[in-house]
C-alpha cells in the first residue's frame, strides 16, 4: 500500500533500519504481544473482524480523550473523570521548560495523577526532555506521551511537535536519553501519517519501525490526517487534509506486535465501535470537548453501563463543584473562568445557551471567590430547573451538522 509522496528519509536513518531488519524480523514473528504497560499477553486466538490479532488487555481502558491546548487542562480531566472512569484521559500538552523550570507547578500544570491519566509533553531537546518526563515519574503519573503532531507555529518555532516526523532520530535520542536518566513509566507517541512532502506510506513504516525497534516504544497513537506546516493554519490542518483512516487500518496490520490508537474526527458510538474491530484503541477529540456528556453515551453503549448507574448532568456538576471548593482550599493558581469552564458545555439547545450565558455572569465578577461562585452556581441551577434527557437531545441537534462533523473548532492541537 502506498499515498502520495516520495519516501525521503535521511542516510543516517536509512543505515540504521538496515541494521536492524533481523531483529525486526524476529519481534514480527514473537507470539505475544507487548502491552502499553510493557507486559507480554497471549494473543493466539483473538482476532477482530479485520483478522488482525487484537488482545483487549493491550490497554485496559482503549478510547481516550484526546490531548488539546486550553481544553484537556487539568479542571476539564477531572470533569471527564466524573462522568466516567473507563476512559484514558491526555493532559493538554505542556513544554519540557516549563516544567524544568517551574517544577513547582506540575501539580497545576495537570492536577492529581490517577490511573489512566497520560500526561503529553512537547520539546526536542535532549535534556530537558529527559529532566521533564523524570518529574512527570516521580510525582506519580502513570504514562508519558510524546507529542509528535502538533502544527502549530509556535511549536514549528521550537523544532517540535509535528516538525519531529522529519527528524525521527531525535525522536528516538529524545527517548534514549528518557531511559537513561531513569525514566520507566510507559512512553508512546502521538503522530500523524505524514506531514508536508513526506507522506508516502513508507516513510510513516520507516518512522514507527526505528522508533520501536530502538527504545521501548510499543504504543502509537496515530491521527488520521496529514499536516502541512507552511501554507495551512492549525485550524485548517484540523480539516483541509483529508483523513485516511485506511493509511492507519494497515499500519495496525503491518505492525501486528505494536498498540496502534488511532485518532481523527471520531463523534458516535457506532464509529467507536467498528474502530476498535480493526485497531487497538480510539482517541476522541472536539466531540468530548463539545459535549462531555458523550462520554454517557460510550459508557451505555460501549462499556455497556445500564441508564439507572449513569451519572446525571445535575449528579455531575454537584461532584464538579464540591472539587471546586477543594480547589479553593487548596490554592488554586487558575483564574475562576478556568476552574468553571468544563461546567459550559454540559448542556445543549436553546436551554444550554441560555444556561451559558448566566453561567457566565455568574463567574463574574473576576475577583469573585470561588465558594461564592459555587453557591450562586446552584442557586442558578435551582432555578433553572433543568431536564437533562431533553437538554441531550437539544446538544445533538444544536452541536452536530450535517456532515455529521462537530461545529465548534478549538484552537489547539488535537
Amino acid at each position: 500500500m502506498t499515498t502520495s509522496g516520495t519516501p525521503t528519509m535521511v542516510s543516517e536513518v536509512q543505515e540504521q533500519l538496515q541494521q536492524l531488519q533481523l531483529r525486526d524480523k524476529a519481534v514480527e514473528g514473537e507470539t505475544a504481544v507487548t502491552g502499553v504497560a510493557g507486559g507480554s499477553v497471549d494473543s493466539s486466538g483473538l482476532t477482530s473482524a479485520s483478522g488482525r490479532p487484537v488482545s483487549p488487555r493491550r490497554i485496559q481502558m482503549p478510547i481516550a480523550v484526546a490531548p488539546m491546548v486550553d481544553v484537556t487542562t487539568s479542571h476539564f480531566l477531572k470533569l471527564c473523570q466524573i462522568i466516567s472512569p473507563n476512559f484514558t484521559l491526555y493532559t493538554e500538552m505542556i513544554h519540557c521548560n516549563a516544567l524544568v523550570y517551574n517544577p513547582k507547578d506540575l501539580f497545576n500544570f495537570f492536577g492529581e495523577p490517577w490511573e489512566g491519566k497520560v500526561v503529553q509533553l512537547g520539546g526536542s531537546e535532549l535534556e530537558p526532555m529527559a529532566k521533564a518526563a523524570l518529574l512527570v515519574q516521580e510525582n506519580g503519573y502513570k504514562e508519558l506521551n510524546l507529542n509528535v503532531g502538533c502544527p502549530s507555529p509556535r511549536v514549528q518555532k521550537g523544532a517540535f511537535g509535528a516538525v519531529l516526523m522529519k527528524t525521527p532520530q531525535t525522536v528516538v535520542d529524545i527517548i534514549q536519553e528518557m531511559i537513561k536518566v531513569g525514566v520507566k513509566i510507559p512512553i508512546t507517541v502521538k503522530c500523524r501519517i505524514g506531514v508536508d512532502n513526506l507522506d508516502s506510506y513508507e516513510h510513516l513504516c520507516d518512522f514507527i519501525r526505528l522508533i520501536s525497534t530502538t527504545t521501548p516504544v510499543t504504543h502509537f497513537v496515530v491521527h488520521a490526517r496529514k499536516c502541512w506546516l507552511k501554507g495551512l493554519s492549525p485550524k485548517q490542518n484540523r480539516s483541509v487534509p483529508p483523513l485516511k483512516y485506511e493509511i492507519v487500518y494497515q499500519l495496525a496490520k503491518d505492525f501486528p506486535h505494536l498498540t496502534i490508537t488511532i485518532n481523527g474526527g471520531f463523534n458516535t458510538t457506532q464509529q467507536i465501535k467498528e474502530q476498535l474491530e480493526l485497531v487497538d484503541g480510539i482517541m476522541i477529540g472536539r466531540e468530548v470537548m463539545d459535549r462531555p456528556m458523550f462520554l454517557t453515551k460510550v459508557d451505555a453503549a460501549y462499556h455497556n453501563i445500564p441508564a439507572s448507574e449513569l451519572k446525571s448532568t445535575e449528579e455531575i456538576i454537584d461532584e464538579y463543584l464540591e472539587y471546586v471548593l477543594t480547589e479553593h482550599t487548596r490554592g488554586t493558581p487558575h483564574s475562576n473562568a478556568v476552574v468553571m469552564a468544563p461546567l459550559k458545555m454540559l448542556y445543549g439547545g436553546r436551554r444550554g445557551r441560555e444556561y451559558r450565558r448566566r453561567l457566565a455572569a455568574t463567574i463574574l465578577p473576576k475577583t469573585k471567590p470561588l465558594p461564592d461562585i459555587v453557591r450562586d452556581v446552584r442557586l442558578m441551577l435551582e432555578e433553572m430547573d433543568f431536564n437533562s434527557s431533553a437538554s441531550e437531545v437539544e446538544a445533538e441537534v444544536e452541536l452536530v451538522n450535517e456532515d455529521g462533523e462537530s461545529s465548534k473548532v478549538v484552537s489547539g492541537c488535537v
